[in-house]
């Protein structure tokens, strides 16, 4: 479904869910905030390959300014696959991994009131966003169970983007992640905390900036006869504010707003053999110019030894 004229667009993308993201209208976000939940985040992995999935389905309304419905609602399946490899050395005295991921998404946008009544209406889009290149991964073991990790990582702007598109998967620009975790992983106990940092360059064709998103996530487990289970949790906060520097775009000189979203949930996850099986499900608790909503997820990872 097409918009009838080019107000209408202007409405809906000024409305778009990427706004929630801290993202240009109409671009979905790099990767789904609570993705690396349920792990012990900071733990050095063992030697080889392994390629891992984790599948989501979110059905969320997206809230604006004091946390009002904006009449936008989203549903989405996410697919997200993971290659990460652990070449078994060491760099500066930390284990050394690289991984890519790929995410993929189904995208399903409806318009309703309170939204303009000219925007109304379902639309849909499909793609593969912005894969993440992991150049550098270290993890640190400090004894006693308590390990440290910092990584760097680059969004490739290769994921599906259309300029006349209503919603898109990928987008146009760079965003560079470094990251930082700590994780205590002793006696069954696991704790750990995951924080990530996006920032974006401009894009190129819209001459749009989006602000850099501060992302964190923490999970805290016990392992009971052969099941990991425990809460999980994560927030999203804009840190910088959007620029529009005028580029040829239908939403020229004005800003998505500034984001926020806070959610919580719980995990269980087990071993059988090599390959390891997750089921987690969060829900939105606060959010302002974001998404609200629920959120479930099943994580597959396989271990080539």
């Amino acid at each position: 479904m097409r918009f009838p004229v080019p107000a209408a667009c202007l409405a809906l993308m000024l409305l778009a869910p990427s706004a929630g993201f801290a993202r240009e209208p109409g671009i979905a976000p790099s990767i789904p905030p609570g993705v690396s939940l349920g792990q012990a985040n900071a733990v050095p992995l063992t030697p080889g390959l392994r390629l891992a999935s984790r599948s989501s389905y979110e059905d969320t309304n997206v809230l604006g300014p004091d946390s009002k419905a904006t009449g936008l609602r989203n549903q989405v399946a996410n697919e997200t696959v993971l290659l990460t490899w652990v070449p078994g050395f060491d760099l500066l005295g930390a284990s050394y991994k690289t991984f890519v991921l790929v995410p993929f998404l189904d995208y399903t946008l409806i318009s309703e009131a309170p939204a303009p009544k000219a925007t109304r209406g379902t639309f849909t889009q499909a793609g593969i966003a912005n894969p993440l290149l992991q150049i550098v991964d270290l993890s640190w073991t400090l004894g006693d169970g308590f390990y440290v990790n910092t990584g760097f990582g680059v969004f490739l702007p290769i994921g599906q983007w259309n300029f006349n598109a209503a919603i898109n998967m990928g987008a146009p620009f760079w965003t560079f992640e470094p990251s930082a975790s700590a994780s205590y992983f002793k006696d069954g106990w696991t704790a750990s905390v995951i924080t990530y940092l996006d920032i974006n360059t401009t894009n190129p064709v819209t001459n749009y900036y989006s602000g850099e998103v501060l992302i964190l996530n923490a999970t805290f487990m016990k392992l009971i006869g052969g099941f990991n289970i425990g809460p999980v949790g994560y927030w999203l906060r804009q840190v910088t504010s959007d620029a529009n520097y005028g580029g040829p775009t239908v939403y020229g000189g004005l800003n998505a707003p500034p984001s926020e979203e806070l959610a919580i949930g719980a995990t269980i996850s087990t071993q059988f053999g090599n390959l390891s099986v997750q089921l987690m499900f969060t829900q939105d608790v606060y959010a302002q110019n974001s998404i609200f909503g629920s959120k479930g997820w099943l994580g597959l990872s396989y271990h080539f030894k």
